[in-house]
């Protein structure tokens, strides 16, 4: 009786440490560098390394446009605060979540955008961006759909 109540016990623990367990604070960790990182690439103005953090089946969602599908759209995609001379981002992750299974997740930021003109004030717009994200094979996170907005 003591042995099986021993292999019992054993054999919870070993489940709960299981290879498949997902360490949700880490996966958080790695979703917010990524979720960083693709800010910096934004207000460096650094189209290709913007496109580099989209799946290859992503979906953009601009607003008052058609859905742009796949990485060769998102390729195609004309950034306009990347190829507008005087455009300045300054962006602020405000939220980001981690599905249990550790495989999906999604981010909320805020970016402020400043419009330099050579003559009169410059001007201001806020950005809302939504990211849905996908891990990847190799641990890596990609945006799988991308809907922003206005807030001004």
């Amino acid at each position: 009786m003591r042995r099986r109540f021993a292999t019992a016990v054993c054999a919870l623990v070993l489940c709960g440490c299981a290879p498949g367990a997902v360490d949700q604070a880490t996966e958080l960790s790695a979703l917010r560098a990524a979720a960083m990182a693709y800010q910096s690439a934004a207000s460096e103005k650094d189209a290709a390394r913007v496109v580099a953090f989209y799946d290859d089946e992503a979906v953009m969602v601009p607003p008052d446009a058609e859905l742009v599908e796949g990485i060769a759209g998102v390729r195609n995609y004309r950034f306009g605060f990347i190829e507008t001379p005087g455009v300045e981002l300054d962006f602020e992750l405000v939220r980001a979540e981690v599905s249990a299974s550790g495989d999906m997740g999604w981010t909320l930021s805020i970016g402020q955008i400043t419009i330099n003109r050579p003559e009169g004030p410059p001007g201001r717009d806020v950005v809302r961006d939504f990211h849905t994200w996908r891990k990847q094979a190799d641990g890596s996170w990609r945006v799988v759909v991308d809907m922003w907005n206005s807030g001004a």
